[in-house]
């Protein structure tokens, strides 16, 4: 099993880099909203990278922080971002492995560096949604010590998205 590197990004990773793993992300997030019955334009994960790259400096210290798995060859296998929703609670967004870096512990990884960033950074608690379909996360999440919430938290997408609202789940860590 190969192991793979955590970094905590000063600032952003090359854009072609870290377009590679987030396209990733975007296009199975398409597939599941798309499996969901949603009718998704094909133009939507190059529409959410121009998002991302419009805001990626919330993403960044000292509003945020983004972090990245990286092979032995330094390729990025997996990615995760938190930004500051207020001066005590992140939000953990965007936390993408690769498939093939997949059961490795490096999605636990990439939430944990966010973690200690957020203490860091003073917060005292994390949040977090997903879609129904992202088991992967759902199961995740409780295993790191996220409770799933009952009702909605304004998370970004709740906020920006609300068609997803009857899609979402809600978690929250207290640091």
């Amino acid at each position: 099993m190969q192991n793979y590197r955590i970094e905590t990004c000063e600032s952003l990773p090359p854009k072609g880099e870290l377009n590679s793993i987030l396209s990733q992300y975007y296009e199975l997030i398409v597939q599941r909203m798309q499996a969901m019955g949603f009718e998704m334009d094909p133009a939507a994960p190059q529409s959410a990278l121009a998002e991302f790259w419009e805001h990626s400096d919330d993403y960044l210290p000292p509003k945020g922080c983004l972090v990245v798995a990286r092979s032995e060859s330094g390729e990025i296998v997996g990615c995760g971002m938190m930004k500051c929703l207020g001066p005590e609670t992140g939000e953990l967004k965007r936390v993408f492995v690769a498939e093939h870096a997949r059961g490795t512990g490096t999605g636990r990884a990439l939430i944990e560096a966010r973690e200690n960033a957020a203490r860091k950074m003073g917060l005292k608690r994390l949040i977090a949604d997903t879609l129904t379909p992202n088991v992967e996360m759902r199961d995740l999440y409780p295993k790191l010590g996220y409770v799933e919430l009952g009702s909605p938290v304004e998370t970004t997408t709740y906020k920006d998205q609300p068609m997803l609202r009857p899609h979402l789940h809600y978690f929250v860590k207290n640091l």
